[in-house]
């Protein structure tokens, strides 16, 4: 028995072709998009694990504020972005990739990093922030990933560029390598201008680091974590979920950042999604909403599924958190509460502002209130979309984007898709590699079915 929900648009993962597609649930409540390509017939993905969590989620959309500025139309999605005048919600958190090099080859990698031949040059770097200032202004949070930053010498120059430029956050993507192991790097670059640290934290035993990062690095990471809280910056701790791997430290990971917010200031839960290159093992593709479920049943009742809102800055199966506010009256052992079971969905339209990333939105809601948020703790679970789960619906809200010298502003998800057969739609900052092209539907249809669908799995975090 299949219970029509509502319609959308969705990919061939084969030959990326847009397709109209319907989205149901069968008599377990299991949500499905189902799809047919004229090609390569019906695809049928697993979106989420309650139809009633689902619709609930769904229904918590914001108003939209749409880009400043948008290039007109010349393809079907995803082959036109940047962003199109179909993109429905401007960024709010931009990304300017500074290399492809990386100290790792981890087997879970959405940028499948390597040299750094080709990488930006400072004056396009530059053309970076200025694109973003054009378009959204000083006020978006930027990001610098990679490949791994701080494999880049000219990493402080790059961040004090961005602070001279008046943008007032610029946070690092990392592995934390380099910041563990040598000493007064990070507090180099914090006197640049870095505002915060964004790690790649995926777990807290070794064997979950052996599977990612295909090293155990569970030492470096803790230390990365303590040269965070010696030069007294803040650190978002981003764990790629993988169901059989860590999808049963959720708790944990959640108990472990509470313990230390003095220095950690989120965390960020991001179920491994089939972009780049996935060498690890897994049970099943993991959804946002399998993660809320987990977080729920491991969090020993301080969270519980609906306690996790829409964030407001993009579609609401795309991301979601809360905040936990520190309260003596607190009923949970931790002494922290999610500020949603005493925000009122009026008070959080009323106070949420446009203009807030992904992981600040609750600490800005409650700042204007004037709660106490220095000790708290931002929790976000994000919905990366593959070829296998893209909905080109959400990809019109997305309101993360990644920057290009050219001024374009290219969606996460579109700019790191890949087809069936692992190659890109986007290359790196717009320059197609030698040899290769920008992929296009009527080529990539034409290519497809030339090599088996591996799973190539990866996320945020994954690109160090």
């Amino acid at each position: 028995m299949k219970k029509l929900l509502h319609s959308t648009g969705a990919l061939c993962p084969l030959c990326l072709a847009e397709l109209s597609a319907s989205v149901y649930a069968d008599a377990l409540g299991l949500v499905w998009m189902e799809r047919c390509c004229p090609e390569h017939g019906e695809v049928l993905t697993r979106i989420w694990p309650d139809e009633e969590h689902y619709t609930w989620l769904r229904s918590l959309a914001f108003p939209k504020t749409a880009p400043a500025l948008a290039k007109s139309c010349t393809g079907p999605c995803p082959f036109s972005c940047g962003p199109c005048s179909r993109h429905e919600r401007r960024g709010t958190l931009m990304e300017i990739e500074v290399t492809k090099r990386c100290n790792l080859h981890c087997p879970v990698c959405f940028m499948s990093a390597q040299d750094g031949e080709g990488d930006p040059t400072l004056d396009e770097i530059a053309a970076m922030y200025d694109a973003i200032a054009e378009s959204i202004g000083i006020n978006a949070a930027v990001q610098l990933t990679g490949g791994e930053p701080s494999c880049r010498p000219e990493l402080p120059k790059i961040i004090a560029m961005g602070r001279a430029k008046g943008f007032w956050g610029i946070e690092l993507n990392t592995n934390g390598l380099i910041i563990a192991q040598r000493e007064g790097y990070l507090e180099a670059l914090v006197e640049a201008g870095l505002t915060g640290v964004y790690l790649s934290f995926d777990g807290l035993t070794k064997d979950v680091y052996r599977a990612t990062c295909g090293a155990d690095l569970l030492d470096v990471k803790l230390e990365a974590i303590q040269r965070c809280r010696e030069a007294k910056t803040q650190v978002v701790l981003a764990a790629t979920i993988v169901s059989g791997l860590n999808d049963l430290q959720l708790g944990d990971l959640l108990r472990f950042s509470l313990a230390n917010a003095d220095v950690v200031a989120g965390l960020a839960l991001q179920p491994a999604f089939t972009s780049g290159r996935f060498e690890a093992n897994r049970a099943l593709p993991l959804t946002m909403g399998d993660v809320i479920f987990a977080l729920a049943g491991q969090s020993e009742g301080l969270i519980e599924p609906y306690d996790i809102w829409p964030l407001g800055c993009s579609h609401p199966l795309c991301d979601t958190g809360t905040f936990l506010v520190r309260s003596e009256a607190a009923p949970h052992a931790s002494g922290f509460v999610p500020a949603t079971r005493e925000l009122t969905r009026e008070a959080f339209l009323a106070a949420y502002s446009p203009d807030s990333p992904q992981g600040s939105v609750f600490l800005d809601v409650l700042a204007r209130q004037g709660k106490a948020v220095h000790e708290g703790l931002s929790l976000v679970i994000m919905n990366y979309m593959d070829a296998a789960t893209m909905d080109t619906q959400r990809l019109r809200e997305c309101s993360m984007m990644v920057a290009l010298p050219d001024g374009r502003s290219i969606p996460f998800c579109s700019y790191h898709l890949t087809d069936a057969g692992g190659r890109r739609i986007y290359p790196p900052w717009g320059k197609a590699e030698t040899g290769e092209s920008l992929l296009r539907p009527a080529a990539a249809a034409e290519k497809s079915g030339t090599r088996s669908a591996a799973a190539t799995t990866a996320t945020e975090d994954q690109d160090a």
